[in-house]
């Protein structure tokens, strides 16, 4: 009898155990996939140019924990709400470049993307009203004013990327080099909002780092564009109307460019030019893109113009950290 029962109770762990292990794999597919749809890289990206934006100008960690903390979770849940509308309204594109994503794959129902992006687009809001509501200044002082003129930049950016319908229909993402720029735009757009949040997003520091940012990510965009052109076919994009060959020296001579923006807060004397060694990385990084172009690499080109930028953010921070210590 108890044999019985001790063979009853090691068959009911067993069973308890292999169930508790699937339900772990569920989960963990469950986080992965709205991960992937969020497009959790980009949002971790988004919150640490946001915070570099700041620290650029000298700002320390302990005296602004808050106002950075809410514009990181600002541009956190306006990052996933753009990236799962996106992802909705490309759905059919994605099922030839991109057929593991979310909802491709059908990991994630249409409806619950809609839901999630909408709700995340809501969250950014609040977290927009929460800035202005903790500014310390108070509302006469307007000190907020810069972090909301740059959200709303971001959301028509946003609108005028992905809007395809009456009455209006821009679509930027469809139309060459256009929908490029807009993704570039946004990006350097965190940049000016990570400096809006200590009200100092007029600096002209910070728009020549926005600049080479925009021309950096302007280039990586479009070697996507280049990776991706046989499921690009309702677009209009640089690869499939110049070809690829004049394409790759388009983004090289962004990349360039790019590199060249980063030098000159040290030839304004914006920087102080001993502090140059702290972006020789992404210097380094941008030129190691020519291989990759040269050999066709899009991806891999697009993926070193990407680290030439982190690069260069990391390396511009350190110097306003040094110089406003």
């Amino acid at each position: 009898m108890y044999l019985g029962i001790l063979l009853v109770i090691e068959r009911m762990c067993f069973i308890y155990k292999n169930t508790s292990l699937v339900l772990i794999m569920l989960n963990r597919n469950v986080v992965q996939n709205w991960w992937d749809l969020s497009r959790g890289g980009n949002i971790i990206f988004g919150i640490t140019t946001v915070t570099l934006g700041a620290f650029m100008m000298g700002v320390t960690y302990q005296e602004s924990i808050v106002t950075l903390a809410l514009h990181s979770f600002c541009i956190a849940a306006f990052i996933a709400s753009w990236f799962s509308i996106n992802d909705l309204l490309d759905i059919e594109v994605d099922r030839i470049n991109h057929p593991d994503r979310p909802l491709p794959s059908e990991n994630i129902s249409k409806e619950s993307a809609r839901k999630y992006g909408h709700r995340m687009m809501i969250l950014s809001g609040v977290g927009l009203v929460a800035i202005i509501l903790n500014d310390e200044k108070g509302i006469e002082g307007l000190a907020w004013v810069d972090s909301v003129i740059v959200w709303l930049m971001a959301l028509l950016l946003m609108i005028i990327y992905e809007l395809d319908g009456k009455p209006f229909n821009p679509s930027l993402k469809k139309r060459m080099f256009w929908g490029n720029l807009t993704i570039a735009g946004t990006i350097s757009i965190t940049i000016l909002f990570g400096a809006a949040a200590i009200n100092h997003a007029t600096n002209p520091l910070l728009w020549l780092v926005a600049a080479s940012a925009m021309a950096l990510t302007t280039a990586r965009e479009i070697c996507m564009d280049s990776n991706d052109r046989f499921g690009d076919y309702d677009r209009t994009t640089l690869p499939r109307v110049i070809g690829l060959q004049k394409t790759r020296k388009t983004v090289w001579i962004l990349a360039v460019a790019a590199a060249l923006l980063m030098l000159l807060p040290f030839a304004f004397k914006l920087l102080p030019s001993n502090m140059i060694l702290l972006i020789l990385p992404a210097i380094v990084c941008i030129i190691s893109s020519k291989p990759f172009l040269t050999r066709g690499s899009d991806a891999e080109a697009a993926e070193v113009l990407r680290a030439g930028m982190v690069f260069g953010l990391v390396g511009l921070a350190l110097c306003g950290m040094i110089i406003n210590r």
